[in-house]
């Protein structure tokens, strides 16, 4: 009965570490087909983006390394954190004003407004801050590292997946069938 028990646990084990790989080569495989092949700026995940931040411009709010979640969406506010194309850099400043056709950012830290954007430009609105997450996004996005969490995860898929020998007993009689191997224990058949 314990032994059931254990067969079944390492069962679950296996399809959920099978399951985690698939997730995680699906992500993967969508990452490099958005923007090495597409040649997109970013990736966008259910209308959703995350940028590392190289910069202290926005500090005290945002500092380098940060780790910013940004909706994808052209309605934003002033004093919306936005994140805007600038040519082929991507920036993520404080809406100061709204003008008819754009809008006029600034850094919290820095002194001096930056130029009018256009509406184009947005790409999003600031959601979620995450301090000091972009060097584990940087170590995740890393084409080595995602190579070896998924060797890793289907090793364990693997291990896990083996179900053992089982052991017969002197008093046990087998035979095969069309529908597979049976085992006879006292007149009752047991696959």
């Amino acid at each position: 009965m314990k032994r059931d028990y254990l067969y079944s646990f390492v069962k679950i084990v296996s399809k959920v570490f099978s399951a985690l790989l698939f997730i995680v080569l699906g992500i993967c495989i969508y990452l490099f087909v958005s923007l090495n092949i597409l040649s997109n700026s970013y990736a966008s995940f259910f209308s959703h983006t995350l940028f590392q931040i190289g910069s202290n411009s926005m500090a005290p709010t945002i500092t380098t390394n940060d780790l910013i979640l940004v909706k994808i969406t052209k309605n934003v506010d002033v004093d919306d954190v936005i994140t805007y194309k600038d040519g082929d850099i991507l920036v993520t400043h404080r809406v100061i004003s709204k003008t008819g056709n754009g809008f006029v950012t600034k850094g919290d830290a820095n002194n001096a407004r930056d130029k009018q954007i256009g509406k184009d430009q947005v790409v999003g609105k600031v959601v979620k801050i995450l301090p000091n997450m972009g060097v584990w996004y940087k170590v995740f996005t890393t084409p080595k590292i995602i190579i070896l969490v998924c060797f890793t995860l289907f090793m364990f898929s693997l291990a896990f997946s083996y179900t053992g020998k089982r052991i017969l007993t002197k008093s046990d009689d087998f035979g095969i069938y069309y529908s597979g191997i049976k085992i006879k224990k006292g007149g009752s058949s047991v696959k």
